[in-house]
């Protein structure tokens, strides 16, 4: 374990356009355990609902009778208050990955679905940002 010199060197070798992360840092760490950061909370709650809708949970065949799966992850930096997370899921031979973004506590969501039909290939996405604002999009490729 460092000792409160070694880290006062540390402190001391920083380059001066970094001092700002590590106050706010430092700042953060003042109370132990510190606080969970809201939004890192907020995003991680988003997820968890995400995956309780999901319904080809723990690998159960899902509405089309296929054996479906679902993973995500995701990041946070308290330095910017922005983070994203995402999850995709097999939605029977649609490849659906929603991604959760949140930056400077403003949201924007991201949803995109790839699928094969025939001799082509269609993504599409939806887009969802603050004041409920939506765009959707969708490419045909012919294969």
């Amino acid at each position: 374990m460092p000792t409160r010199e070694e880290l006062h060197a540390l402190i001391d070798s920083l380059p001066e356009h970094s001092f700002d992360s590590a106050q706010q840092l430092l700042t953060r760490l003042q109370v132990w355990p510190p606080e969970p950061i809201r939004d890192v909370e907020m995003l991680r709650e988003r997820m968890r609902q995400k995956m309780d809708e999901f319904p080809g949970k723990g690998g159960k065949p899902g509405p089309s009778g296929k054996l479906t799966s679902f993973g995500g992850g995701g990041h946070y930096s308290p330095l910017t208050a922005s983070g994203t997370s995402s999850f995709s899921r097999w939605d029977g031979d649609t490849l659906t990955t929603e991604r959760l973004h949140r930056h400077k506590g403003h949201d924007i969501s991201v949803v995109e679905s790839t699928r094969l039909d025939g001799t082509r290939l269609i993504y599409e996405h939806e887009v969802v940002g603050p004041a409920n604002q939506r765009d959707a999009r969708k490419v045909i490729f012919e294969l």
